[in-house]
């Protein structure tokens, strides 16, 4: 990523990226439920009595998937945001005036003494907490 650009740039620019690079398995699972769908008794039933294309898919394709799609999106949300502070600490995240997990982990770096700035290890406790609670409801729902 160029280093040259505003800081709403590198942020446009950071999510554009992972979302081009991680919509592949969100789109397999709504694939597959859709497939699931597809030869479902209701989608059946509904190509019997005329419904074909693009309207059987939004009356009876399209609501059942809702709950796949607010899964996936709500799944996606801490991978993205686990994402960005990986890229951050790289600093290859969002720019520096705006403020990330990433770039405020980085700045721990050079950190020699934690009792002189202990409010510094915010972030980091931060992190950890979201990533062990993300851990334990993807186990939760398997």
């Amino acid at each position: 990523m160029p280093l040259n650009v505003s800081p709403l740039t590198s942020v446009l620019i950071t999510f554009l990226i992972l979302g081009l690079l991680g919509w592949a398995a969100a789109a397999r699972v709504l694939s597959t439920s859709a497939d699931a769908l597809r030869n479902s008794d209701f989608c059946l039933a509904g190509s019997r009595f005329g419904l074909h294309g693009p309207r059987l898919f939004l009356i009876h394709v399209l609501p059942n998937l809702k709950p796949v799609l607010y899964a996936q999106f709500w799944i996606s949300i801490p991978v993205f945001i686990l994402s960005e502070a990986n890229l951050g600490i790289l600093g290859l995240g969002v720019a520096e005036p705006l403020p990330s997990w990433g770039s405020l982990l980085r700045e721990l770096e050079g950190l020699m003494s934690f009792r002189e700035e202990p409010w510094r290890l915010v972030p980091l406790v931060l992190l950890i907490v979201h990533d062990s609670s993300v851990t334990c409801s993807c186990r939760k729902s398997i």
